[in-house]
């Protein structure tokens, strides 16, 4: 019986090209990605933003295809197209059926390859992106989380807004916008990933193909963040709620650590059994969400933890998550609640093989950040071994740094 790992190819091309693929014979999907390892902390601060910019700009078409060409087309085989920007890396992907292989990965790549935005077209999407920024303004969860970032993360990418600022959108030419495609939509900065009743060297040849006009370039050279600054953030507005979140700098990618983090915040507050979902929602009912993530990039990371209480509760809430820290960092998890947040992983990793877009999007990912394909069961047993002493130990250290509050709501500083 073969293992979950065994039809996975990763092929290093001319240039620093990489593609990955899974031969899944048995799929009558095919799940298509392009990871381009550039994002938000990747920009200067007059174009904060770009990277999300040409997120929306792709898909108005090349020189031969124009938007209307590809919905409908997309439409025509029942399919999805879709993308997003990270902090580090933007992505282009598309699910479709098996035999519809070549027109998904062909659409990829000719509007990674050959955008054919016009002036017209950057100016509409614009607005649109414009209006993106105010829906973000008035969001107060989506509020309260941009200025902790910006102050875990001070005076660095790392903690401005991936959509970027009004000022830095309304300011971006259409040349502009150029140019960084052409600086970063690069074979060195580029993985495709392709998952599906697929030949791996077919693929590669296609891919190396279509995308041999493109120079070798080259990657993103980052500079560490500073260290954060304690801070208390208050943002008055007048809602029913307050909305509150605090965070630490935490471990990044790279780290040993970062499987214990992650197991700590799954036990935190990541899923209905979790201590900050019993305690906060189920016991008390001050809140009715509230969570703990872990964000983490190539140098860095944070450890976040947010929910949304009427004002008067507040301070009773914030008790609570203190109280919640200081017992996990004192005495640890109990046996059952780290086997339940181990199994949480666990599961959720089994159950996320069974999807063609999942797997595709964790070959992408790994090649890109890590240069390979980590094996599912080196993922599994390093979860698996996280100990209670583990967690005690990266939490102490974690919550040992400076710690930033932002509130949003009917509060006073």
């Amino acid at each position: 019986m073969s293992t979950p790992d065994a039809d996975i190819r990763v092929s290093r091309l001319e240039g620093g090209l990489r593609v990955v693929t899974e031969t899944d014979p048995q799929s009558r999907s095919a799940a298509v990605g392009v990871w381009v390892g550039v994002g938000n902390r990747d920009e200067p601060p007059e174009l904060a933003g770009a990277s999300h910019f040409l997120e929306h700009l792709l898909f108005k078409g090349s020189s031969t295809r124009s938007a209307r060409d590809i919905a409908e087309g997309i439409d025509a085989v029942g399919g999805d197209l879709n993308a997003f920007t990270s902090k580090e890396y933007t992505a282009f992907h598309a699910r479709v059926p098996g035999w519809d292989l070549d027109f998904g990965l062909d659409t990829l790549l000719d509007v990674i390859v050959d955008p054919g935005f016009s002036n017209a077209e950057v100016d509409a999407e614009r607005q649109v992106i414009l209006e993106e920024l105010h829906w973000s303004n008035d969001t107060p969860d989506d509020v309260v989380h941009t200025a902790l970032a910006e102050s875990l993360f001070p005076d660095h990418p790392l903690g401005w807004e991936v959509l970027g600022s009004e000022d830095s959108v309304t300011a971006m030419s259409a040349d502009a916008v150029r140019a960084f495609h052409h600086e970063w939509y690069c074979r060195s900065n580029l993985v495709v990933s392709v998952v599906g009743a697929i030949d791996h060297d077919a693929v590669v040849a296609k891919v190396d193909s279509v995308l041999a006009a493109l120079s070798p370039g080259q990657r993103a050279k980052r500079a560490a963040p500073d260290v954060a600054r304690p801070a208390d953030l208050f943002n008055a507005r007048p809602i029913e709620q307050t909305h509150f979140a605090q965070g630490w700098r935490d471990t990044s990618k790279q780290s040993d650590d970062r499987y214990v983090l992650a197991v700590a915040s799954q036990l935190l507050g990541g899923g209905w059994s979790s201590r900050l979902f019993q305690e906060i929602r189920e016991k008390r009912g001050l809140s009715y969400t509230v969570f703990s993530s872990v964000g983490s990039y190539v140098d860095s990371g944070a450890l976040t933890i947010y929910a949304a209480t009427s004002p008067d509760r507040l301070d009773v809430l914030r008790g609570v998550v203190d109280e919640q820290l200081a017992d996990l960092v004192e005495n640890g998890p109990g046996e059952r609640e780290l086997d339940v947040a181990r199994g949480g992983f666990e599961g959720a990793t089994v159950l996320g093989l069974e999807d063609s877009g999942s797997r595709m999007a964790r070959l992408a990912t790994n090649v890109l950040i890590r240069d390979r394909v980590v094996p599912v069961d080196e993922y599994l047993d390093a979860v698996r071994a996280v100990t209670a002493e583990d967690v005690q130990r990266v939490l102490g250290e974690v919550l040992a740094g400076a710690r930033v509050c932002s509130v949003v709501g009917p509060v006073e500083s």
